[in-house]
Formats: C-alpha cells, sequence, structure tokens
C-alpha cells in the first residue's frame, strides 16, 4: 500500500495551484479595470512584499477556494462529459449510448442538460465545433480493439461471478448484456487497486491530472463567460476582445480533451490490471 502524504501531489494539483489561479485571476481583473494596459513587472512588484502571514493565508485560501471549485467542475465538467460522451468503462468497451438528449429520464433531466450548457457554453461552443463537427473527441472517447473488449468482459464477468454475483436474490436481471447499464467499473477499480500494489502510484496520478484539468478547464471557461459579458456590456467588439476571447474558450476546451485523456488512462488501468491478473 503506497504512503500518503499529509499534503499530497493531489492537494497541490487539485486545490492549491487552482484556487492559486483563481485569486491572480480576480487580481489581474481587478487591475485591468484600474489601468488600461497590463504591466507585469508593476504587478509583480505590488506583491513582492508580502509578509509570513500574508503568504499563510493566501495558502490557506487558495486550498479552501481550490476544494470549492474542484467540486464545481465535478458537477459541471465532469457531469457534461459522462452525459455527452458516457463513462470512460463504457465507450472503452463500445457500450451503446443514448446520448445526451436521450439519456435524460424525466423533464428534470432536461432542464439540467439544458442549464449545463449555457454554463459551459465556451467550452461546449468548441467541444461541438472542434469534438463533434472536426471530430477531435477520437482522441479521447476512442474505443478499443475487439480483441481488447472481449477480455476486459471476460475477465470482467469472471470476476463479478467470484465475488458473488449468483448469491443474489434476482441475478438474472443482469444476464444478457443488462449489467451495462449499471455501475460495474467501481467494482473493477476497488479490485483494481487493492490486488495491484505496482500501479497504485499510476491510478493515484492520473486522477490528481485528470482532476487538475477538470478544474482547470472551469476556470478558463468561467474567465471566457465572463470576458464575454464584460466585453457585451462595457468594452467593444473588436479583434483583440475576439482573440482574448478565443484564447480563453481555447485553453477551456484543451483542459477538457485533456481531462478526458486522463480520464479515459484511469479507466484503461484498471480494466488493464484485471486483464493480467492470473487469479481471474
Amino acid at each position: 500500500m503506497i504512503k500518503q502524504n499529509p499534503f499530497s501531489v493531489y492537494d497541490f494539483l487539485g486545490y492549491l495551484i487552482p484556487g492559486s489561479l483563481v485569486i491572480y485571476s480576480y487580481l489581474v481583473i481587478d487591475y485591468l479595470k484600474k489601468n488600461s494596459l497590463f504591466d507585469v513587472s508593476e504587478f509583480i512588484e505590488n506583491f513582492s512584499n508580502v509578509k509570513l502571514e500574508g503568504i499563510f493565508f493566501f495558502v490557506i485560501l487558495s486550498y479552501t477556494i481550490g476544494h470549492l471549485i474542484s467540486f464545481a467542475s465535478s458537477i459541471t465538467i465532469e457531469k457534461y462529459a459522462n452525459w455527452k460522451y458516457s463513462y470512460p468503462s463504457k465507450y472503452l468497451l463500445d457500450i451503446e449510448y443514448k446520448g445526451y438528449w436521450k439519456s435524460s429520464q424525466n423533464w428534470k433531466d432536461i432542464v439540467w442538460r439544458i442549464s449545463m450548457i449555457f454554463t459551459l457554453f465556451p467550452c461546449v461552443f468548441f467541444d461541438w465545433i472542434f469534438g463533434q463537427f472536426l471530430g477531435f473527441k477520437r482522441f479521447y472517447t476512442k474505443s478499443l480493439d475487439e480483441f481488447l473488449q472481449d477480455m476486459i468482459v471476460s475477465k470482467a464477468n469472471r470476476l463479478i461471478n467470484q465475488l458473488g454475483l449468483e448469491k443474489l436474490e434476482q441475478p438474472e436481471k443482469y444476464d444478457n448484456g443488462k449489467g451495462n447499464d449499471f455501475d460495474f467499473h467501481r467494482i473493477i477499480t476497488h479490485y483494481a487497486y487493492e490486488n495491484s500494489k505496482n500501479h497504485q502510484a499510476k491510478m493515484s496520478n492520473y486522477v490528481a491530472l485528470y482532476g487538475f484539468l477538470r478544474t482547470l478547464s472551469l476556470i478558463f471557461n468561467f474567465l471566457a463567460i465572463y470576458f464575454l459579458i464584460r466585453v457585451f456590456f462595457f468594452l467593444e467588439f473588436n479583434l483583440n476582445n475576439g482573440i482574448i476571447l478565443f484564447v480563453l474558450s481555447g485553453i477551456s476546451y484543451l483542459s477538457f480533451m485533456a481531462f478526458m485523456k486522463f480520464y479515459r488512462r484511469y479507466t484503461l488501468e484498471g480494466l488493464m490490471i484485471i486483464v493480467i491478473d492470473k487469479e481471474i
């Protein structure tokens, strides 16, 4: 079992750095409101004489904001990804998925999906253009080849049977592929993490990376929305402002793509561990 430090890599990537980015983004925005041009040296000089208690407060505030923004990204960016493309464990095995709208169960689900599009509009818009229209989604939602799919399905079924599927009251309701509708990957992940000490560090790193990138995507998405609103009400639509808006939205989508990449890798790591497990 790997040892967890009191302040781990996940704390830095998942909470401290994103929280710091939010604070600095606010400071930059506040600076630009007071100054027509952004002077990097002057901006840095304003924070060069920070005292020890100021640094301590900054770390605590960054860490706290990081937790909040990480949670927000889990119910927005990650939720959108799962609604749009399904879970990695499903599309890796080429399990049929109804889609963003058809997977909704009732009118409340539809309302939440509409709200998500408005909340993540810059990222969603880029995902529609580059992910859907230009086919970039193949870089992060590509399924495995048929041989690996068969191996994983075979081992997953054996594992679940070994863990006592036949002892359930109605095991037959999971037959003929009906189990695909349930969260089977949670069992695989726990088994893989518990029974493969050599891969625990890699799986933990993948979680830290995809959590960091998911949060980064949400931050730049909100920055793009803020800048769009500011341009609409206070500034003017010109080439420079258009470029800034494009860059902010682009970074949000690039972070989303990277998040999907490590989300996929983390899932694949667990699936491959059960494939090479000789005990199954």
